[in-house]
């Protein structure tokens, strides 16, 4: 919420906020007491309560592993043994979406280990810790082009574990998956048909257990190997996101290599004509020697690493030797490539499509099984109570929807009952699913320290003038006013530096006081931004401050910087000012605030919040690609990149005149860091050849390595890479709509909430014409559980609260 909007009510919290904070706190008293087995029990009692619940869930989370007949049903039972069964397999659901998140960090765990753990390629020595990796890394001095004191084996030096602690950690991790499945098996009544139902569950588990034992074996015959790779692949069993970004990509596959195959076909055509119009000249020596060699040299041309040197020896003969090449790029860059692309963004179009109405879909026929489960009499319409019963089981058996409080599920049920009847309907029910999204909170929520604790100085006209002060976008342009003459004096202060002069510096700067015109000025900005952030939280409040990424990271360097001060400057041993100035810079960034009080800048940093989140499962596709050809590159090629003149394979290395002139002995895959760097290179696409052909000099397996970088570049560069600038446009487009939306006026529902931006402000004591029983105010948020960037928070929220045309005429 932006600081200069004020919370719109009808109530005055400055009257009311001690006793609407009596009110939370009896609110929270009943909320705790809505979770007790008594309730729970008094709820199942009605028949398919239980099974609605789930039903309801599945329909908020947009996706359900099997049909309700694929899971246990816990709600069922008529002897002791079976009542026993179903608690056990309630509580060991709740475990097992408890337990999600560690699951999530032990597999990605297993997934980095290949980094911290000795590279398989140096394992086998006289060092049980070890094994060669660690003398080999550890290896300096005279390198064989002469150098001396360097990196014998260039490595980035990651690897820190032994042998065995890697195998410890290893198995550990596997040990906590081999648990994890065992709560989902007695989740599943510790039925096998229903752990293994056919469908998402069956492949995801069975591939998981396939996986834990494939790690397992490998340990135990002493062949870690393949490890890596099936740590990667359990680690994808348990990303959802990831694995529906990854059937994106396979989906594309077809359409793009449609496109590749008329690239190939030119491709081949062209390197045919080129091996005969250049034949027995310095450019078929140098690119044309054979149809082969021909057709690499025109792909290096596609991507661009090598143009315009290789068509120099000709051109510089005859200009009109660059009609070939030139219309060669004409057709494979500019004009299939950027097919490509358009391809994918195509086809990614296609696949948001199918999703939002595979969701939709899915979540009305989910929520319409619930009501007839709920419909016992086939009245097309269930009671407040039931509804009451299914929100009492969302809040005890399923922890993916947020504890509801009482009063809440008084809000909730009124939202639904838009007519006022105090009966559900299906048609209302089937906005279920929404409901559940909503983010509630009461406007006395937002009450400061100073409104609840001292209010009659909240209420002085000096404090509301304060807070009048600080709440205006006068007090802001003076902050941004302070920020620029802070970054310029942090710029006369550096431009000796800046400028490259030569810089004796004061040996006052570092004795541990405040004794130089520099150290003063830099103290007195750090008071003027610590009293910024305690005047903005003493006015609006912790809650109302922190929501704001932009107060939060202005908070964080303005206490950072606070307690390098006091660190540098108390009395201690460390008395270096440069601590200080390091984290003073950081504060210019702050800086980019200025730039978003225009409306471009600031819809454009307004989208990238948004999308970023939402993309994470996107780069995840293109971190996995990275990550098994970074394995595959350190099983191929691993050590082979050495400056150890004992290993005539070094002296080979400098064969490779670019790869030794560009010093790129870095660029190698002797351990996991130094092959995803490799990787990174081979996406920004510049100069990768002269990285590639030392591999080609130091292998003598030309084509192997080729085909390895050709296969990289296919997948990430011509693939992936397309899929996230497909995911972008995509996103930026359906966010700027959404933002549009968000600034638009504050729209008043017909007198049931007033919607300004993304949030709608109401007065619970009747919502949608029915009454709650709760008089506070109150704010709401759509709050998606999925991050498909397409959600219009503000014709959710006026859906929600609209009345029908029956309450309408009751009233």
């Amino acid at each position: 919420m932006d600081e200069s909007t004020p919370l719109t009510s009808n109530l005055s919290l400055s009257t009311l906020a001690v006793t609407k904070l009596n009110k939370g706190v009896r609110s929270f008293r009943s909320s705790n007491q809505s979770f007790s087995l008594r309730e729970r029990q008094r709820a199942l009692r009605e028949a398919g309560v239980g099974q609605a619940a789930h039903l309801c869930r599945d329909a908020v989370l947009g996706y359900q592993d099997a049909p309700y007949d694929g899971s246990y049903d816990p709600y069922s039972g008529e002897n002791q043994h079976q009542n026993l069964r179903n608690e056990i397999s309630v509580f060991c659901g709740r475990l097992v979406v408890i337990l999600r998140g560690f699951a999530l960090v032990a597999n990605w765990t297993l997934f980095l280990l290949a980094i911290f753990e000795p590279p398989y390629w140096c394992r086998e020595g006289d060092n049980k810790n070890y094994g060669d990796c660690k003398e080999t890394f550890d290896l300096r001095g005279t390198t064989a082009d002469g150098e001396q004191d360097r990196q014998l084996y260039p490595n980035s030096g990651s690897f820190m574990l032994t042998m065995s602690q890697s195998t410890l950690i290893e198995l550990s991790c596997v040990g906590f998956n081999f648990f994890y499945i065992l709560l989902k098996f007695a989740d599943d009544g510790f039925i096998p048909r229903l752990l293994f139902f056919p469908g998402y569950k069956r492949l995801t588990h069975l591939s998981q257990i396939i996986l834990i034992a494939c790690i397992t074996a490998g340990n135990m015959v002493k062949n870690t190997i393949f490890n890596p790779f099936f740590r990667m692949l359990l680690l994808g069993t348990y990303l959802r996101k990831f694995q529906r970004e990854f059937r994106t990509f396979v989906k594309m596959i077809p359409r793009i290599l449609n496109v590749l195959a008329i690239l190939a076909v030119i491709t081949i055509f062209y390197a045919w004509f080129g091996v005969v119009m250049f034949y027995d000249s310095p450019q078929s020596r140098i690119a044309f020697p054979s149809l082969s060699e021909g057709i690499w040299t025109l792909w290096i041309c596609v991507t661009t690493a090598n143009y315009p040197d290789v068509m120099m020896p000709s051109y510089n003969e005859h200009r009109f030797m660059a009609l070939y090449f030139v219309s060669y790029m004409l057709f494979s860059f500019f004009y299939l490539m950027n097919l490509v692309l358009a391809v994918a963004v195509n086809s990614y179009d296609e696949s948001i499509s199918d999703r939002r109405k595979h969701r939709e879909q899915l979540s009305r026929e989910l929520l319409t099984k619930a009501f007839e489960l709920l419909d016992h009499e086939k009245k097309n319409e269930i009671s407040r109570n039931t509804v009451m019963n299914v929100m009492v089981i969302l809040n005890q058996d399923i922890p993916e929807i947020s504890k509801l409080s009482h009063d809440e599920r008084s809000i909730f049920f009124a939202m639904l009952d838009k007519d006022g009847s105090s009966t559900i309907n299906l048609d209302e029910f089937l906005l279920f699913g929404k409901v559940l999204l909503l983010d509630l909170h009461a406007q006395s929520e937002y009450a400061t320290f100073v409104e609840i604790n001292l209010p009659k100085i909240y209420n002085s006209k000096c404090y509301q003038r304060l807070c009048n002060i600080v709440q205006s976008n006068n007090f802001e342009s003076m902050v941004d006013f302070i920020l620029i003459l802070n970054a310029v004096i942090i710029a006369i202060q550096d431009y000796p530096i800046l400028s490259g002069q030569d810089v004796t510096e004061d040996p006052k700067y570092n004795d541990g006081y405040i004794d130089t015109v520099w150290e003063s000025i830099e103290t007195l900005f750090t008071i003027l931004y610590l009293v910024e952030a305690m005047l903005k939280i003493m006015v609006n409040g912790w809650k109302k401050y922190s929501e704001s990424g932009r107060n939060l990271f202005d908070f964080v360097i303005t206490v950072v910087a606070a307690i390098a001060s006091a660190y540098v400057y108390y009395p201690n041993s460390y008395s270096n000012s440069n601590l200080i100035k390091f984290i003073v810079m950081a504060r210019v960034l702050r800086l980019g605030r200025v730039l978003f009080t225009i409306d471009a800048f600031r819809m454009i940093g307004a989208i990238s919040l948004d999308i970023i989140p939402a993309a994470a499962s996107v780069f995840t596709v293109l971190l996995f690609i990275a990550y098994f050809f970074s394995w595959l590159g350190m099983m191929i090629f691993g050590g082979l990149i050495t400056r150890d003149p004992r290993d005539p394979t070094a002296f080979k290395l400098l064969e490779a005149k670019d790869f030794v002139a560009n010093e790129y002995w870095a660029n190698n895959f002797n351990d996991m860091i130094s092959g995803l760097n490799v990787l990174f290179n081979l996406l920004v696409v510049n100069n990768w050849t002269e990285c590639e052909i030392g591999f080609e000099v130091v292998t003598d397996r030309k084509w192997i390595v080729r085909f390895f970088f050709f296969s990289f570049h296919v997948l990430g560069v011509i693939g992936i890479s397309n899929v996230i600038t497909s995911f972008i446009i995509n996103a930026f487009f359906q966010q700027m709509k959404t933002i549009e939306q968000r600034k638009g006026w504050e729209e008043s529902i017909e007198g049931e909430a007033i919607i300004k931006g993304p949030e709608a402000f109401f007065d619970t004591s009747m919502v949608t014409g029915t009454e709650t029983g709760v008089k506070t105010m109150y704010i709401a948020r759509i709050r998606p559980r999925h991050l498909d960037v397409e959600t219009d928070e503000r014709a959710e929220l006026r859906d929600l609260f609209t009345r029908t045309s029956t309450c309408d005429e009751s009233s």
